[in-house]
Parts: C-alpha cells; sequence; structure tokens
C-alpha cells in the first residue's frame, strides 16, 4: 500500500508540473521535491521520466476502459454529446499529453504502440455506437465501411485536438467554446443525421449545457 500510494503521490505531482511546464522543462529531481521525497525514491519507483510518461497515459487509458465502453448501449444524440464533453475533460486532465502528442509518440516507440492500439480500439466503439444510432432511425450511415471508418477518424480528429485549438487560438474552455466544438462534430456528421439539423443542434446546446462544468474546465486549464 505504501508503495503504491507513494507512486500515485508522483504521478500527481508530475501531472501538474507537466500541465503546466510541459515535460521537456521539468527534471526527475523537480518531480521528487514535489513529493518530498528524494530523487533516488522516485528512481526506485520510476527508473527515468519516460516511464512517468507512459505511467500517465496508461492511467487515461484505465479511465477510458473504466466507462467509455458501453456507449453502444445509450445510442442517443443526447449521449453522443455526452461522450464529446468526456473526452474533453479528459484531454484537459492529461494536456500535456495532447499538447505533446506528435513528439512524445516520435520518441518512444512503446508509447506510440500503446497510442495506436488504444486509438483502434476506442474508432471501433465510436462505429458501433453510431451503428447503434442507425438502428434507432437517428442515422443513416454509407454502405462502405471505409466512408462509415472515414467519417468516424474525421471526428475523432477533430474531437482530441479541439482543446490544442482553443489554446492557440488563446481562447478559455468556456461552455460556448465547447459548444461551438460539438457544433464542428455535428457539421461533420451533418450528412449521416436524419434529424432536422437545427433541432440536432438546440438539443445539442441544451444537453452540453446539462453536461458541462465550465468552472472546473476553466480551473484545471489554467492550473
Amino acid at each position: 500500500m505504501a508503495t503504491r500510494s507513494t507512486q500515485q503521490r508522483i504521478l500527481q505531482a508530475a501531472l501538474e508540473l507537466f500541465n503546466a511546464e510541459g515535460t521537456a522543462g521539468v527534471s526527475a529531481s523537480r518531480i521528487a521535491e514535489r513529493c518530498g521525497i528524494s530523487k533516488g525514491n522516485l528512481q526506485y519507483h520510476f527508473p527515468n521520466k519516460r516511464d512517468v510518461i507512459f505511467a500517465l497515459y496508461h492511467c487515461a487509458v484505465d479511465e477510458m476502459n473504466a466507462g467509455w465502453y458501453r456507449d453502444h448501449l445509450a445510442p442517443t444524440l443526447e449521449h453522443m454529446a455526452a461522450m464529446f464533453v468526456r473526452q474533453l475533460q479528459l484531454i484537459v486532465k492529461y494536456r500535456f499529453f495532447y499538447r505533446e502528442l506528435a513528439g512524445l509518440l516520435r520518441q518512444d516507440p512503446q508509447l506510440r504502440q500503446r497510442y495506436v492500439a488504444n486509438r483502434e480500439r476506442r474508432l471501433q466503439v465510436i462505429e458501433q455506437f453510431m451503428q447503434a444510432l442507425a438502428l434507432r432511425g437517428l442515422m443513416q450511415l454509407p454502405a462502405d465501411p471505409r466512408r462509415l471508418r472515414s467519417i468516424v477518424e474525421v471526428s475523432w480528429i477533430f474531437s482530441e485536438n479541439w482543446v490544442n485549438y482553443l489554446e492557440y487560438q488563446e481562447r478559455e474552455i468556456t461552455l460556448a467554446a465547447i459548444q461551438d466544438g460539438y457544433h464542428g462534430i455535428l457539421e461533420i456528421l451533418s450528412p449521416c443525421l436524419c434529424e432536422d439539423p437545427q433541432h440536432i443542434t438546440e438539443q445539442a446546446c441544451c444537453a452540453i449545457e446539462r453536461l458541462v462544468p465550465p468552472v472546473e474546465l476553466q480551473q484545471r486549464m489554467s492550473a
């Protein structure tokens, strides 16, 4: 239990420092100092910074695994909005990883392999969710599975990079910013959606307003 507790302290300290300063600007000594432990103690648990980064990504995947694979059991457009909000919350929590994604994956083949495997699993589950929407008459999917995969991939790329885009624009993560992002997702999916676009947009705005804790997101972003 003591070992697990120390590991969690290390990971939490590293996450806070990486999010604030980036991985390149944070040394193992800084993480150890933040935890109130010696550098040797830190290296006993995580021999190098790469291991800390890998463990943090594993934490993110664990969060996905805890509840992200039952979406097809709730095939509604409101739940689709909830999926978008949920992904943004995770990205904000582990924002260093998504800011530095390309570089981190280039530097660590094992991390890249883990990321690619998780991404493929997520894409398959999103396809399954859209197929469940189609069975309920909410979407009309293309017959060509390659077109469906393209739609899923584009929506994934958009949602995974929306928080970064807001940062580039120096915009805070507000309710309006999240709703703007989801409007983008609806535009991508609009050729496949069966309901009136204006009605879907209004429903989405109301759903996100119920789902989003904007103050919490802004606090995490500025931490």
